[in-house]
């Protein structure tokens, strides 16, 4: 190696050495940079992503969801509008075409698709948001559009049950788990009904004694047969990650409907990101069924929802969930 090689060498060399620093800097940079967004939208400034709405409407039609849909807008790119291509619309198609030829199962599986009939029930009392936060994001978003408020939410401060009626709408959550949810993304701004079964019941009664919890019955079978309404009539209904381990889904989809919510935000894990070439079971073993996404928002619309907006989940990919709404259209069998 003569002089001049050995120069360019030391030149390579040094400018690596020198470069390694700086590209680490960057991905700490970029990291903290991260962290810090995902803090701000979504976290610390949940609250406030939207204007408050202001008049005095009490009613909200069909057209006017599908309106308030179109417009809601991600918090902090928490979640990702899923567009139905043609492509898409083809792939459904071939799906409906399975299912009326008998290839797939009435909850839009394969018909090779292996169940998990004894699923072990989940105690998620002790979680908080690492999972579902973007399915209650949007489901506050939606509800902050769809109920207006007329104070700004300067009357909804503090928690308790003389505060209801200070609270804007009613929000039901199907499934709530320890409530942490619920609670920081919609108490003390809407009054909130939680539908739990044992032990998370009990945990919730007492943890939040102010709130109001219905017992939704046996793990993975029964539902509520009813509830005291109280002539209250629920705007947002959200049932985030509770399909998957009914062993009955067509039974809760009914509940769901019986509740006459205006819209609904169902969410459940996204088999195609879990387990893509796998028939079941699920790896999970809470989890009774999985579903992709088109297998889903066929399997709810075969039922009398209509999706309105189908999402997927930014932070956790295998996250997806609807939009509905009753489907008025379609006819009962």
């Amino acid at each position: 190696m003569n002089l001049s090689d050995n120069a360019k060498c030391r030149v390579r060399r040094n400018s690596a050495e020198n470069g390694a620093p700086r590209g680490k800097a960057l991905i700490l940079a970029a990291f903290l940079l991260g962290y810090a967004a995902n803090s701000i939208f979504g976290v610390w400034n949940v609250t406030f992503p939207l204007q408050q709405e202001k008049g005095d409407k009490k009613t909200t039609t069909t057209t006017n969801i599908d309106k308030i849909v179109n417009g809601l807008q991600p918090s902090g790119d928490m979640f990702a509008l899923t567009h139905y291509d043609k492509d898409e619309q083809e792939l459904m198609e071939e799906i409906r075409k399975e299912q009326e030829s008998g290839e797939r199962d009435k909850y839009y599986l394969p018909k090779s698709y292996k169940a998990r009939l004894d699923n072990k029930h989940f105690d998620d009392t002790s979680l908080t948001d690492g999972y579902q936060k973007e399915v209650y994001i949007a489901a506050m978003l939606l509800a902050r559009r769809l109920v207006p408020s007329n104070d700004n939410g300067r009357n909804n401060t503090g928690h308790g049950k003389h505060q209801q009626r200070n609270r804007r709408g009613l929000v039901l959550d199907i499934g709530t788990g320890s409530g942490y949810k619920l609670i920081k993304f919609f108490s003390p701004e809407f009054e909130t009904i939680g539908f739990e079964t044992e032990p998370a019941i009990s945990f919730l009664r007492k943890k939040y004694p102010n709130e109001e919890w219905v017992d939704s019955g046996k793990p993975e079978e029964s539902l509520p047969e009813s509830w005291n309404s109280n002539s209250r009539k629920p705007d947002v209904c959200i049932c985030s990650d509770v399909i998957e381990h009914i062993r009955d889904p067509n039974d809760l989809v009914q509940f769901l409907l019986s509740l006459q919510c205006k819209a609904y935000v169902i969410s459940t894990p996204k088999r195609e990101a879990l387990a893509p070439f796998l028939g079941g079971p699920p790896k999970n073993t809470h989890h009774v069924r999985e579903w992709t996404l088109h297998e889903f928002k066929m399997f709810l619309e075969s039922l009398g929802f209509r999706v309105v907006k189908s999402y997927e989940g930014i932070q956790h990919i295998s996250t997806q969930f609807a939009i509905a709404v009753p489907d008025n259209n379609k006819k009962k069998e």
